[in-house]
């Protein structure tokens, strides 16, 4: 493959996409392949033109073998990595020429907003781009900017305390799906398998953080609902009672992991089980077995993050009108319906906050938890992406393969959340607050 093919191929898959995007609109189908066109044209050379088409080099391939409904073939696994990447970039392209068309064809400014609405500038000027000027620069500065430069270092071989580096295009980033030249193997609907994997670590690592994010998003919401109901009633001390529900928000992760550590520990040594232990009930491996170690840091985060939680739900059920629960009330409505019907509708808006919130949390903020209460074990049953890539930074000391991981993690929970804003936040009506 050259270039001027690779090229065409990612062009061509880019302008189907907005295509059919634009078909299914009811835009022009011409104007949709020509801008999706521009945006594959331009995000393969953002990305390969700097890297040096380093991808297409034999010298950098790896594979794996990738088994579906028992037909094996073998990927290149550098070459599949520039594809991922130029469709990331493609992507922003496609979003951002898609707007300016939009804006372009509608006729309103392409860097401002029309009409005279209060807090808006009547005309256009440099005004707003002056007192947003220290945001950007800051942006750029301390955002922006290191993160190219950390995806640089993830093309390169580097290692803590040495100064000698060398440029080994995405490899750091292909070994995440197969650790050497050719030992990982993926089964789909293959094999009896419908999906399996052999000898690719990484996709465990992003199945634990899959875990704790799933588990930790719903026993947050869910319990911090049921108890902000519970603490939103009017009783005799509630301001006492709901600034000690707070408290716990306030406890680093190194406590967390502590003292649950001291509540968790195995037979003979923690507090659960000594209890267990004088009811003549058996011992509970709580940090010994995988799964029941996996259960517990779900425990330790999902109380930290409650407190706060709890806070939000309770200011959001405050806000709930009483006209509203009262003429519902007078309906008919028992204490279910009023709350899926009236509470409920009315505390989208927190709920999006709080999984946005959430999802941050999981994905960046578990290490000290981890750490303290597991040390990402046993056999790295509870290690999640943050955790490795600390580990592999710092204690492996690969700078290069760490720089890679802190990238896709960044991916990752960039896609999470566009996917939020696009599915919840179509679900979630500002106007009812």
């Amino acid at each position: 493959m050259t270039p001027f093919v690779l090229t065409a191929i990612t062009t061509s898959i880019s302008a189907l996409i907005v295509g059919r995007f634009y078909w299914r609109r009811g835009r022009r189908l011409l104007m949709g392949i020509l801008l999706g066109a521009l945006a594959g044209f331009l995000g393969t050379q953002a990305t390969m033109v700097p890297l040096g088409y380093c991808a297409l080099n034999p010298e950098h391939h790896m594979f794996f073998n990738l088994s579906i409904i028992g037909q094996t073939t073998s990927v290149n696994a550098v070459l599949l990595c520039a594809f991922l990447l130029i469709f990331a970039a493609s992507w922003a392209f496609m979003l951002a020429i898609t707007e300016f068309h939009h804006r372009w064809v509608t006729k309103k400014r392409i860097f401002g907003t029309e009409g005279h609405t209060p807090g808006a500038f009547i005309r256009h000027n440099f005004t707003p781009w002056i007192f947003l000027s220290p945001t950007i620069i800051g942006l750029g500065l301390f955002t922006y900017y290191p993160a190219v430069q950390n995806f640089m270092l993830g093309t390169r071989l580097a290692r803590r305390g040495t100064e000698n580096t060398r440029f080994v295009c995405l490899d750091n980033f292909a070994t995440l799906l197969t650790n050497s030249l050719q030992d990982a193997h993926y089964y789909i609907l293959s094999d009896g398998f419908f999906l399996y994997a052999e000898h690719a670590e990484y996709l465990a690592l992003l199945g634990v953080s899959i875990f704790y994010t799933f588990f930790i998003v719903i026993f947050v919401n869910v319990v911090g609902i049921a108890i902000a109901l519970l603490a939103s009633h009017k009783i005799r001390g509630a301001a006492v009672y709901r600034t000690l529900i707070v408290w716990p928000y306030a406890v680093s992760g190194v406590v967390v992991g502590v003292v649950f550590g001291a509540l968790l520990a195995g037979e003979g040594a923690g507090f659960i089980n000594l209890l267990l232990q004088k009811l003549g009930l058996p011992a509970v491996p709580f940090l010994s077995d995988p799964w029941w170690a996996r259960f517990s840091v779900v425990g330790a985060a999902t109380w930290v993050k409650l407190a706060f939680t709890i806070l939000i739900y309770i200011a959001g059920l405050q806000a709930v009108p009483q006209v509203l629960l009262e003429a519902a009330t007078i309906d008919g409505a028992n204490a279910w319906q009023r709350f899926r019907n009236v509470k409920l509708p009315m505390l989208m808006p927190y709920v999006f906050f709080v999984v946005f919130l959430t999802l941050n949390y999981t994905i960046f903020d578990l290490y000290a938890i981890i750490e303290t209460l597991t040390e990402g074990g046993p056999v790295y049953a509870t290690t999640n992406l943050v955790v490795d890539v600390i580990k592999t930074g710092v204690e492996n000391s690969d700078i290069g393969k760490a720089a890679a991981l802190s990238i896709i993690l960044l991916f990752i929970m960039l896609g999470l959340t566009y996917w939020q804003f696009r599915v919840m936040g179509r679900r979630t009506n500002y106007e009812m607050i």
